[in-house]
């Protein structure tokens, strides 16, 4: 009997509750989610120097011919038609660590580099090497912020791209697996198959030497 009592009088207290709220109270607007763009897109034809740390730092890795023009690839200068400098974290100077993307066809490779450097007992010293293009900077609580890099690969005939997320750990940056296959158009990874697909993907990458 109480079984019965407590399923009749359920929409009744429902009803009840609906029929007491105010009418004329103010709806509470959410507050719009902010949408922060962190995709990157570099066109060396308007790229520019901060200030001269750059160039300096260029020279020292002996990465350009400080007397070379701005138009020879084969013969770089140190100039920003050929480099672009990011910021390796917040509080590391520029002079102290940087990432540095190099144009393709420099020095005769023909893919764009990604480059990233932290000195050392007074040197620069390569941390990591990516063959392909920086598209994305995520801030992190480590203060290193994650990359999308995107890498090239010929399969078949076809071109396709591989979008990547690397995480800061252990004094450098590690692969941790790929977000999105671009063949015919971007196509995300399904988050259940990016650990199966990580291994695979990272076999393509050592095999070309994508990473070093």
């Amino acid at each position: 009997m109480k079984k019965y009592f407590f399923i009749l009088i359920l929409p009744v207290v429902l009803f009840a509750c609906k029929d007491t709220q105010d009418d004329d109270a103010p709806v509470k607007e959410q507050p719009a989610e902010e949408i922060v763009d962190n995709t990157i897109s570099t066109d060396f034809k308007s790229n520019f120097f901060n200030s001269e740390t750059e160039a300096k730092l260029l020279k020292e890795l002996k990465i350009c011919n400080p007397t070379g023009s701005d138009t020879n690839e084969l013969n770089p200068g140190c100039s920003p038609k050929f480099f672009r400098f990011f910021k390796l974290a917040k509080n590391i100077k520029l002079n102290d660590g940087f990432m540095l993307l190099v144009k393709a066809g420099v020095n005769g490779f023909p893919l764009r580099r990604f480059l990233i450097f932290e000195r050392e007992n007074g040197q620069l010293i390569k941390l990591n090497g990516f063959n392909g293009n920086l598209i994305e900077q995520r801030p992190s609580a480590s203060g290193y912020d994650d990359l999308v890099i995107r890498f090239p690969e010929n399969m078949d005939g076809s071109l396709i791209y591989f979008n990547c997320l690397f995480s800061w750990e252990n004094g450098k940056y590690e692969y941790k697996y790929c977000e999105e296959i671009d063949e015919n158009g971007p196509a995300k990874i399904k988050v259940e198959f990016r650990d199966s697909m990580a291994i695979e993907i990272k076999k393509v990458l050592d095999k070309n030497n994508m990473l070093f």
